[in-house]
């Protein structure tokens, strides 16, 4: 009997967990994010019963017989679904060995059991691991099952997912872009697995750099889930949250908030008040808030979410840290920068110990903590901080995502602010065509490096 496998699914998506240009959206895919929601993909149905499966065991005298196993499998299956994820990897950890021995490394349950491993480890908040055990299984099921198995696709999904949660976006985005030209094609183009598919390239599309794109790919595909899943069934809201967080990212702050609020009392109602993904909504709509003028506003719902980010999904969670972030951050935006410096000094050594120390999110808070040392008195200490921080944008996100442009602008603002208008000058001279070309001449950022340009370049005089 094959076992079933449990993936990361598509459609995943996060919470703002930036500053003041980019919101966050990492299938964390959700995605969502991580809120992840999870896609079960079985190679073969497991139709017995839990009860079933255990007599069966009681029944077999040797305890590696196949059939004992199986209900161990189950069983970590069943720990999954009653929300203990360390205990069903726990599980799944100590069987794989067992597994190995008595049905062999390449057989399909021994695969099978792999590939739920990883996704838990991901789960857990391992996302190299996974996506290092991920690639390593890959080949194995392809020559198991075929290249274009349902399964072997569903496991390059994953891949690609944790790929991109463990801060390879581009390669994320060129992974899921190589991926639904085969499930258009084996699948159909509206197949629920195709259209999940679809969703997670906007979102990595999105975070390797191109907000526009994914705004426009996500606009295109949004109809097509309420035209055949329903327009409050979870993955159409997902979309819609989706869209409204890239929507914001392409320079439209007001329609993106807009749609936020209009989505969270149907995402209250249909998923429940305290889903991680009300929860996605709920940070997303208050850091608009602040996008849009209300820092104070702003600071006092991310304060309030915290409190219930910490109880429904712990202290460390990556959403959890997120709302951190955004609460620091608007707390200084509110008028208090000595407190937003102190709240990020404290959360930067866990962001570090969870994500890694090169993780997007912990650039974007390093970018963030350097900004509030700045205004809470210390400019020439925030320009140095973003100057090593720089180096360390371009090479992990590219020199041209929004991320480092973003890290530039703060560069030269810190600069001038610390004596030196005529190097900021010339930083924003230089920036500002990269702006306008990356974002648009009207993007919200391209605006502000524009009037940060006429600052320094009067200054400069």
């Amino acid at each position: 009997m094959l076992l079933s496998i449990l993936l990361a699914g598509a459609g995943l998506v996060g919470s703002v967990a930036d500053l003041s240009s980019v919101a966050s959206e990492t299938p964390d895919a959700s995605t969502n994010s991580v809120s992840l929601t999870c896609m079960l993909i079985g190679l073969a149905g497991l139709a017995i019963s839990t009860a079933v499966l255990l007599r069966t065991r009681k029944r077999v005298a040797q305890a590696e017989h196949p059939d004992a196993l199986s209900a161990q499998a189950y069983l970590a299956f069943q720990t999954v679904k009653a929300g203990d994820m360390a205990g069903a990897r726990d599980r799944y950890a100590a069987l794989l060995p067992v597994y190995e021995r008595v049905m062999g490394a390449e057989h399909p349950d021994t695969l099978a059991v792999r590939g739920n491993l990883a996704a838990l480890t991901g789960q857990m908040g391992d996302a190299a691991t996974a996506r290092e055990q991920l690639t390593t299984l890959l080949p194995s099921l392809e020559q198991a099952l075929g290249a274009e198995d349902p399964n072997t696709l569903a496991v390059r999904s994953s891949l690609a997912h944790w790929t991109g949660i463990s801060g390879a976006l581009v390669a994320a985005r060129d992974q899921y872009a190589a991926l639904l030209p085969i499930y258009e094609r084996t699948l159909g183009s509206e197949h629920p697995h195709t259209l999940s598919i679809r969703h997670d390239l906007a979102i990595w599309t999105g975070q390797a750099g191109g907000p526009t794109t994914a705004r426009d790919q996500l606009a295109a595909l949004l109809p097509i889930r309420e035209r055949t899943l329903g327009s409050e069934h979870p993955d159409t809201l997902s979309i819609r949250h989706s869209l409204a967080l890239w929507t914001a990212e392409a320079g439209d702050l007001i329609t993106a908030r807009d749609q936020l609020a209009a989505l969270l009392p149907t995402s209250e109602r249909v998923l429940g008040a305290e889903h991680p993904r009300t929860l996605d909504t709920r940070a997303n709509l208050a850091v608009l808030m602040g996008r849009t003028g209300d820092a104070a506003g702003a600071r006092d719902r991310l304060a309030a979410l915290l409190a219930v980010d910490e109880r429904v999904l712990g202290t460390e969670h990556p959403h959890t840290l997120s709302s951190r972030h955004n609460l620091a951050h608007w707390t200084g935006e509110a008028g208090d920068p000595v407190t937003a410096r102190d709240q990020l000094t404290a959360l930067l050594p866990v962001q570090e110990r969870v994500q890694g120390s090169e993780h997007p999110h912990t650039l974007s808070l390093l970018d963030s903590f350097a900004c509030m040392i700045g205004k809470a008195g210390d400019a020439a200490g925030a320009r140095d901080r973003l100057a090593a921080l720089l180096a360390v944008d371009e090479r992990v996100l590219g020199t041209e995502h929004p991320h480092t442009l973003s890290s530039r602008h703060n560069l030269a603002h810190w600069t001038g602010e610390a004596g030196d208008p005529v190097t900021a000058r010339d930083q924003l001279t230089a920036l500002l065509p990269v702006r306008e070309r990356v974002l648009g001449i009207g993007h919200p950022d391209t605006l502000d490096t524009r009037r940060h340009l006429t600052r320094w370049a009067e200054a400069a005089r």
